[in-house]
C-alpha cells in the first residue's frame, strides 16, 4: 500500500508539473541568450495552456522566438509560425496596447518588428543582388515581400532578379504577383506578354495586353501587341471590326487611325496603310508614330530600289543612272516625313541617322554635316 501511495503522489506531482503556467518571459530571455531550443520549449507549451494561450503577449514572443529560429538557425517553417504568431498576437490585441513597448530607440511593437525582420531580408537580397547571386537576391526579395505584402518593391525586384538568374518560371510568377498586388508598370505587362508569347500562349498575352491597354490606353505599343496577337490568332477581322468601330464612334482619334494602319501593313495591304496614317496626320500633323510608318515605309520603297542597283554589275551604266534617278524621287518624297520626324523629336537616333543618310544621298552635304555633329554628340563622340 505504501509503494501504491508513493507512486500516485509522484504521477501527482509529474501533473502538477506539467500543468504548471508556462513563464513566458523566460522564453524571450532563453531567447536573447541565445539559448533557442529553451525558448521554443516554453513557447510552445504557452500557446496551449490555458492560462497564457489566449495572451497576446504569448504570440508576440512567439512571433520573436520562431523569427529568431528563421534567421539564426533557418530552421524550416519558422518564420511562417511566426508570421501566424503576429497575426494572432494582433487577433487577440487590435491596437497594439499589450504588445507595445517604448524603449531609447522608441516603440517596439509587432509593426516595428515585422519591419526588422523585413528590412534584414531586403537588406540580404540587395547584397546577394550585388554580388550576381541572382537565385539567392529572388529568395530574399521573395521572403521580404512575405513579410511585407504592402511593399510591392520586394516582389518586383524578385521578378528582376529570378530574370537575371534565367529562372522564367519564377519570374513569370513573380510578375504576375507584381500584378495581383497592384503593380501597373508598363514593364509588368510587357514581360508577363513576352513570356506567354513566347510559350505560345497567345490568349494569355491578348488577355494581359488587353488589360495594360486599360491602365495606358494611349500607349502605341499595347495597340501593336494586341494587333500581332489577334493575328496570331487568325482573328485579323475582329481586330479589324474592332478599330472600325471605335473609329465610327470616335472618328478624330488619330491613335485609332494609327492603329488601323499598322493592322492593314500587317495584312499586306500598304495602300490601305497609308491612308489610315494620312487620316492619322490630317486629324493630328504631329502624330509622331503615323508620321514615322509612313516615313519608314517610303524609305523602304527607295531601300528596295537601292539594293537592285547594288545588285548590278559595274557594265550596267544605264540602268543604274535610271535606279539612281528613282531612288532620288524617293529620298526626296521621304526627306519632308523624316524632317517632320526630326521637328518632333531630335534626339531619336534612328531619325538622326535616316535623315543624315538622305541628307547625304542628295548631295545636301552642309546639312548631313550638321546631322552627323549631333549624331557623334548623342553618341559620346
Amino acid at each position: 500500500m505504501r509503494t501504491f501511495l508513493t507512486l500516485l503522489l509522484a504521477a501527482f506531482c509529474i501533473a502538477g508539473y506539467s500543468q504548471k503556467k508556462p513563464k513566458i518571459n523566460k522564453a524571450l530571455s532563453a531567447m536573447q541568450d541565445g539559448d533557442l531550443a529553451e525558448a521554443k520549449a516554453i513557447i510552445d507549451a504557452a500557446i496551449e495552456h490555458e492560462k497564457t494561450k489566449d495572451d497576446p503577449e504569448t504570440w508576440y514572443y512567439r512571433g520573436q522566438i520562431y523569427a529568431t529560429l528563421d534567421t539564426a538557425s533557418n530552421e524550416p517553417g519558422a518564420l511562417e509560425e511566426a508570421m501566424k504568431a503576429f497575426d494572432k498576437a494582433l487577433e487577440l490585441d487590435p491596437e497594439q496596447k499589450k504588445v507595445s513597448a517604448f524603449t531609447g530607440a522608441g516603440v517596439e511593437n509587432i509593426d516595428t518588428k515585422k519591419q526588422g525582420w523585413y528590412a534584414y531580408y531586403y537588406n540580404e537580397a540587395i547584397a546577394s543582388y550585388n554580388a550576381e547571386n541572382f537565385s539567392s537576391a529572388a529568395d530574399n526579395f521573395e521572403t521580404a515581400f512575405y513579410i511585407n505584402p504592402s511593399d510591392t518593391n520586394a516582389v518586383l525586384n524578385a521578378a528582376y532578379a529570378s530574370a537575371a538568374a534565367g529562372d522564367d518560371e519564377r519570374a513569370k510568377t513573380n510578375f504576375m504577383n507584381a500584378y495581383e498586388a497592384g503593380v501597373k508598370d508598363k514593364t509588368v505587362f510587357l514581360q508577363l506578354y513576352n513570356y506567354a508569347a513566347k510559350e505560345e500562349r497567345f490568349e494569355d498575352g491578348l488577355d494581359i495586353i488587353r488589360k495594360g491597354k486599360e491602365v495606358y490606353p494611349n500607349d502605341i505599343d499595347f495597340a501593336k501587341f494586341e494587333i500581332n496577337l489577334l493575328i496570331q490568332l487568325e482573328k485579323t477581322e475582329e481586330a479589324k471590326a474592332g478599330l472600325e468601330k471605335a473609329i465610327e464612334a470616335d472618328p478624330q482619334n488619330a491613335d485609332l487611325h494609327f492603329s488601323l494602319g499598322v493592322l492593314k501593313e500587317e495584312l499586306g495591304d500598304k495602300e490601305g496603310a497609308m491612308a489610315s496614317y494620312d487620316k492619322a496626320l490630317e486629324i493630328d500633323p504631329d502624330h509622331y508614330n503615323s508620321s514615322f510608318n509612313k516615313g519608314v515605309a517610303v524609305f523602304n520603297e527607295a531601300n528596295e530600289l537601292i539594293k537592285e542597283r547594288n545588285a548590278l554589275s559595274y557594265k550596267e551604266k544605264a540602268k543604274s543612272k535610271e535606279l539612281t534617278g528613282k531612288i532620288n524621287l524617293k529620298l526626296e518624297k521621304a526627306l519632308p516625313i523624316w524632317e517632320k520626324l526630326y521637328s518632333l523629336n531630335s534626339s531619336d537616333q534612328t531619325v538622326l541617322e535616316t535623315l543624315a543618310y538622305i541628307y547625304n544621298s542628295l548631295g545636301k552635304k552642309e546639312k548631313y554635316n550638321k546631322l552627323q555633329d549631333e549624331i557623334d554628340a548623342l553618341q559620346g563622340n
